[in-house]
């Protein structure tokens, strides 16, 4: 299987790897939790699972990780929420947060269970913001966040959005993280939030005192594009059959839909 390229440590860099947004098969992504953790070995020190809605996806990965020392990963269960104003990230989570909110409360949630809440793209083109609703984006100001995502490496023309978050975060000198948004393995590790440390609780240290560091590890090449390009119509083929798709299994709120189950 191609692996992605590393790239030779930076001077200054803190020397821990987490990514902080990556989808699995319980949302949109094309592998199982327990195939992401195993990919992350030798790439991360820390995964964030950050399915769509749903944070099972996560907890499996946490277990399998935990069952599974030798990988040297410790993986943060998250969740990208759906809000009314776009999406935000919840990391360190017990519960699954509903979509369907306000930003703000929304973040209350995640609050409210010992997580932190993190602006994802916050400038992406596609916002996900109700009709007569804010933009995360434009709310920060007045949005208790814990931290922005200043790098997003989707795709190729994320870095216009990420330069644009980069800039405006000049203004709210946020704590600052990076995920791949990788649907596939193939790029999980691609964009990487450093800190200093290699532990989860190291991680969170980072976060709360504002010492992150986001970084593209790996950029889009012309020789990557068309790849990129059909992983990206496959994520979005399933991403909307599962908009569609009836509630999997009871207990909280459906993935991506919203429907109580």
């Amino acid at each position: 299987m191609h692996r992605p390229p590393t790239r030779r440590q930076h001077p200054g860099i803190p020397s821990g790897r987490a990514d902080l947004h990556v989808h699995s098969i319980w949302s949109d992504g094309a592998q199982r939790p327990e195939a992401i953790a195993r990919a992350a070995a030798g790439r991360l020190d820390v995964l964030a699972i950050t399915d769509h809605d749903e944070i099972r996806g996560g907890r499996l990965a946490r277990d399998y990780a935990r069952q599974h020392p030798e990988l040297g990963v410790e993986v943060v269960v998250g969740e990208e929420i759906s809000t009314r104003n776009g999406h935000l990230i919840g990391l360190w989570l017990e519960e699954v947060v509903p979509p369907g909110l306000s930003a703000a409360e929304t973040i209350a949630r995640i609050h409210a269970q010992g997580g932190l809440a993190v602006a994802a793209h916050p400038f992406h083109p596609i916002r996900g913001a109700g009709r007569g609703q804010h933009s995360v984006g434009r709310l920060i100001p007045d949005l208790p966040v814990d931290a922005i995502e200043i790098v997003n490496n989707a795709g190729v023309f994320s870095k216009i959005y990420d330069a644009w978050a980069a800039m405006r975060n000049v203004e709210w000198a946020l704590p600052v993280t990076a995920g791949s948004d990788a649907h596939h393995i193939w790029y999980v590790g691609s964009a990487l939030t450093r800190f200093e440390g290699r532990s989860a609780d190291d991680l969170r240290r980072a976060l709360v005192a504002g010492t992150t560091r986001a970084q593209v590890h790996w950029s889009w090449s012309a020789s990557k594009l068309p790849r990129h390009l059909l992983l990206q119509i496959r994520a979005g083929t399933r991403f909307m059959r599962l908009s569609s798709a009836p509630p999997r299994a009871a207990g909280g709120v459906s993935h991506l839909t919203g429907r109580v189950i």
